[in-house]
């Protein structure tokens, strides 16, 4: 499949098969994040491979806010997740001296591992879902995660329960979002 097929294909999917997603099909998937590119080098990332059943319980639980909303009604038929966590970024010292902010790149990294991440889901044959809705103290909770580290993704993973050619994209013209040398 080419870069561009994987561009038309790729759709965020919210019907999962009971079928489970192997460790090793996982560990790939990790390796694609793990291979990013991030400002500085920071590698300001930790990911959490989640799929055994209490941990998908707890994941589940998490990924419902105060007041019960969830962006994922799915939730409990995704046969794996991977918790994406921004860590504290190590950059060097004239970034920070001139940024002042040693975290400006680190959600841009987390979103480039992420996309990285369900590309490589989908050339194994794998569906994803990326999941910004969470319960951060729960996520913390659960898994061990650290205060002063950010849950800033979730990718659902696993075989699509629909057998469907991809929908039409639906996208803003190339004219309405690029220029050139000026805006």
């Amino acid at each position: 499949m080419t870069f561009q097929e994987m561009l038309e294909k790729r759709e965020s999917c919210r019907a999962y098969s009971d079928r489970p997603v192997s460790r090793e099909d996982l560990m790939k998937i990790v390796e694609a994040g793990r291979l990013s590119p991030s400002g500085c080098n920071a590698q300001p990332w930790k990911f959490i491979v989640v799929d055994e059943p209490e941990a998908k319980e707890k994941i589940c639980d998490a990924l419902v806010v105060e007041g019960g909303a969830t962006g994922v009604p799915f939730r409990k038929q995704v046969p794996a997740y991977i918790i994406l966590v921004e860590q504290p970024a190590k950059v060097m010292p004239f970034v920070k001296a001139h940024y002042g902010d040693t975290q400006r790149f680190a959600q841009g990294d987390i979103g480039m591992a992420g996309m990285n991440m369900c590309y490589q889901a989908l050339e194994l044959g794998l569906s994803t879902c990326i999941l910004g809705l969470n319960d951060q103290k729960k996520m913390e909770e659960y898994f061990g995660i650290p205060q002063g580290s950010e849950v800033r993704l979730v990718i659902a993973v696993g075989y699509s329960a629909e057998n469907k050619a991809p929908r039409r994209k639906i996208r803003k013209s190339i004219e309405e979002i690029c220029s050139f040398n000026h805006w």
